[in-house]
């Protein structure tokens, strides 16, 4: 019996054989939770409108304390997590409370529009999904393996559809939907998709690293010539009697040093000893622009302040992360549309891999089968 040579590309080929089978399924799960999640905006806007908006605008913003006060008369035992609004003017007031709910108030009558469970939320649910499978710590572990894997199935894959001559290239990238050979258009489906949506692919994994490896930030930080920002020690107020800087003049405070910013998020303070965060975003294309400033809850002095005119070359990466990742920079809709129908073609090359592996195992069997027979 003859020894079958062994190959670097047999080997490559066994790799990707080996770890398509061992993830394809959680990389069908995250691609298509990834393909919703970009349009979580235009998702919102569309089917949650009315949560988001008000129906009649009306002449001056009602102070975000009287707001927090109507809250309070219906929550008395709910403590304030965030508040968050865009600044147009028909943009209702979004504040975010423990037993993970929403809370959407009209900024200028005080009323509360509506009331939202996250934990039944559409968009909150598929985010869970995407990062942890729905199974907390122990799902966030299997994601941060697989996205590597997925890195290394990108990479292995290129080399395997990679032609041999120059003058099979025309054939390696067109499908043939007229053939009637359904193992042969699954094949094309496979490796031709794979093939152009690649870059999109690659980018998505390595924005993806970024997010789950810190090896990966380090490395960011080495080629930039600049440290990872280290997690400062968490600012504090010192309490004072008879003395409380409210969130509202914080704010003005802000919008006036800062001004232009498109949507607002703000932290209360969490106990006595807390301190006011404001963070402003402002309109951007790929690196996301926001600015903060943390007052002391009592005398409200400025404890810190972080400003996007100040961001390094590595913050600007950082910052730039996650727009790249779900393709909201500046191609606008077409950036989401291309980077959707790569994730819903990263969902299928799984399944036609999946394919491809089965045809080639019955054609083995069937030719032991009848090597025996003989």
């Amino acid at each position: 019996m003859a020894t079958k040579h062994i190959t670097l590309k047999y080997l490559i080929r066994q790799l990707h054989l080996i770890l398509g089978l061992a993830s394809g399924l959680v990389v069908v799960i995250v691609a298509l939770t990834g393909s919703l999640y970009v349009f979580e905006q235009e998702g919102r806007e569309l089917f949650q409108h009315d949560f988001y908006h008000v129906q009649q605008v009306g002449h001056v913003r009602l102070p975000l304390t009287q707001m927090t006060d109507t809250l309070k008369s219906y929550y008395p035992k709910d403590k304030i997590k965030s508040i968050r609004f865009k600044e147009d003017k028909d943009a209702a007031i979004i504040f975010y409370i423990k037993k993970d709910r929403a809370i959407s108030v009209d900024p200028y009558t005080s009323k509360i529009i509506g009331v939202k469970d996250l934990n039944h939320d559409f968009f909150e649910i598929d985010e869970d999904i995407h990062k942890h499978l729905l199974l907390g710590d122990v799902g966030s572990v299997i994601i941060k393996c697989n996205v590597l894997i997925f890195l290394v199935m990108c990479i292995s894959g290129l080399i395997l559809w990679w032609p041999k001559q120059r003058r099979f290239f025309k054939k390696a990238i067109t499908i043939n939907f007229k053939t009637k050979n359904w193992k042969l258009l699954n094949w094309e489906l496979h490796s031709v998709l794979g093939f152009y949506t690649l870059i999109v692919l690659l980018t998505i994994s390595m924005t993806g690293i970024f997010f789950v490896y810190d090896s990966a930030k380090s490395t960011v930080a080495f080629l930039t010539g600049q440290p990872i920002p280290k997690k400062e020690k968490k600012l504090k107020s010192k309490p004072k009697k008879d003395k409380i800087y409210s969130i509202d003049e914080a704010y003005a405070v802000m919008a006036s040093a800062n001004p232009g910013a498109s949507e607002t998020f703000i932290t209360p303070p969490a106990d006595s000893i807390g301190t006011i965060r404001i963070l402003m975003r402002y309109p951007s294309t790929i690196v996301r622009n926001q600015s903060s400033l943390y007052f002391n809850q009592y005398t409200g002095k400025v404890l810190k302040t972080d400003r996007y005119q100040d961001y390094t070359a590595y913050d600007k990466v950082a910052q730039s992360n996650r727009n790249i990742h779900i393709g909201n920079f500046g191609l606008g809709i077409g950036g989401k549309i291309i980077w959707f129908l790569s994730g819903l073609t990263a969902a299928s090359l799984p399944i036609t891999g999946f394919m491809v592996w089965l045809g080639r195992n019955r054609k083995k069997k069937r030719t032991l089968t009848n090597s025996s027979i003989k």
